[in-house]
């Protein structure tokens, strides 16, 4: 099964969405099932993973509906309150629905580094652990020390790195500290990574593939083929590109370098790792 195991979907308002700028216009419109259908099946990809945009439980419960209706959308990455003192009874009304399959906190809006060191916040992951869900961690390159600590205290947790920490393409000063923390989240087999969400972290009017070649090779030489998995992040990528380009800084890597794990990284990871038939 061919899956993009990173998107979005959204009805735009500037209250909910107020992180579009100006400048990022083409993101002010709505993006709905419907509008990714057809995208997919151009890119000849056979589902997705709905990734929650909005922290709130209106967003989570939307999503699952919209996988209700969609059967392209396999599964959901949706958000719930992990320090929440009442976490496990709020779980148990979702045990039900197979469609959601992992939760994402938007750690990199976070001002305090240490928030996902917290102990209640640590309380929840384990929460969810019990309970056999996944979770996606969403961080800037700069607390990926913080995510290591969070790492160790995990060993059964499924944890998918997204858009690989978002490094700042090109960046040479920072590029040594960012497969530092890469290589030392892979050494847990239980850590994932997403190359996804690459493009918007580069020159978005500008970018070559060669700007992607060393964070990608930096990626698959720490977790190997096995444990990469292809998201696009649209509708955000349309930033940088249409989404067959966005693909294709993906593929054109895989195929080149990869050759024999292109279904790995294009669905078969991602099957595993969110428990998708």
């Amino acid at each position: 099964m061919k899956i993009d195991a990173h998107q979005h979907f959204w009805h735009y308002t500037e209250a909910d969405y107020g992180w579009i700028s100006a400048e990022q216009g083409v993101l002010q419109r709505d993006f709905l099932p419907e509008d990714l259908a057809h995208v997919l099946n151009q890119s000849k990809l056979e589902g997705c993973i709905a990734v929650q945009a909005r922290q709130t439980l209106i967003e989570t419960n939307w999503l699952l509906d919209l996988a209700q209706e969609y059967a392209f959308i396999k599964g959901v990455v949706g958000w719930i309150d992990l320090k929440s003192k009442n976490l496990t009874e709020q779980l148990t009304d979702y045990k039900a629905n197979a469609k959601l399959v992992g939760f994402r906190h938007v750690l990199q809006d976070e001002i305090d580094p240490n928030f996902m060191l917290e102990e209640a916040f640590i309380a929840g992951l384990k929460t969810i652990e019990a309970e056999n869900y996944t979770y996606d961690l969403l961080i800037f390159s700069h607390q990926l020390p913080q995510a290591c600590e969070l790492a160790k205290q995990f060993t059964k947790l499924p944890i998918v790195i997204d858009h690989i920490a978002k490094p700042k393409i090109g960046n040479q000063q920072e590029f040594a500290a960012w497969q530092l923390g890469i290589n030392t989240l892979a050494k847990h087999d239980n850590v994932y990574c997403k190359v996804s969400g690459m493009v918007t972290e580069a020159d978005v009017n500008n970018w070559t593939q060669e700007d992607f070649t060393p964070y990608l090779t930096a990626v698959f030489d720490a977790f190997g083929p096995s444990r990469i998995m292809f998201g696009s992040d649209w509708p955000v990528c349309l930033l940088g590109g249409e989404y067959p380009q966005i693909k294709d800084i993906v593929s054109d890597f895989v195929n080149q370098y990869y050759p024999t794990h292109f279904d790995a990284v294009f669905g078969e990871n991602a099957a595993r790792f969110y428990k998708i038939q």
